[in-house]
């Protein structure tokens, strides 16, 4: 190893490595909600976390790698929330289905808005790959004849796909939007319901 080069993170496997790892990630939520990227140094989690400076880079090597951790966590549950909500979905009823997969994305974090959105806005500077194996599992259970809604006939791939990542599109604008600006979250959900109305019969 090259002198002043840090280790390879390490993957906390024990129980204690993984409370940890949770303090530190808990940390970096906490100081993202109070003042956002200019706040948040490796340093600044670690003493939040109240852990060493050299435990924390076990685990994450500088701050991207802590917003890395913070953005695949937040897809992974998002992305467990939304296929939740398309299970719970009803045929002919398009507003309460869209109520149900706008709170499954936003419903992040509690309370804390300005940390969900400092993580998604991370993602999507990164590429927001992220977001591509859930869209590909929407678009799938939208085409498909056993989708819980029971689309008859189910969408086409190009219905599908239009729809998918317009929503996607509309709910990443919508996380991005600073706190007070922007349509009403009501009126979004009202015309997102439009929007679906539009392609499912």
């Amino acid at each position: 190893m090259k002198e002043n080069q840090k280790p390879e993170p390490r993957t906390p496997r024990q129980e204690r490595a993984r409370y940890k790892v949770e303090l530190m990630l808990e940390a970096a939520i906490r100081l993202l909600e109070q003042g956002g990227m200019e706040v948040l140094t490796t340093n600044a989690v670690a003493q939040t976390a109240g852990v060493s400076i050299g435990t924390l880079y076990q685990y994450f090597p500088n701050k991207d790698a802590i917003l890395d951790a913070l953005a695949e966590r937040e897809m992974a549950q998002i992305s467990q929330r939304v296929l939740a909500a398309l299970a719970e979905s009803a045929a002919g009823q398009p507003e309460e289905n869209v109520r149900r997969l706008v709170s499954a994305v936003t419903a992040s974090y509690g309370e804390r808005r300005e940390a969900h959105r400092q993580v998604i806005a991370h993602a999507l500077a990164r590429g927001g790959r992220r977001l591509t194996p859930l869209l590909d599992r929407v678009i799938a259970l939208l085409t498909s004849s056993e989708h819980p809604a029971q689309l008859d006939p189910p969408m086409s791939p190009a219905d599908a796909f239009v729809l998918t990542n317009a929503f996607a599109g509309v709910m990443r604008a919508m996380l991005l939007l600073p706190k007070g600006q922007g349509p009403a979250p009501d009126a979004i959900e009202r015309a997102l319901a439009r929007l679906i109305a539009g392609f499912v019969p």
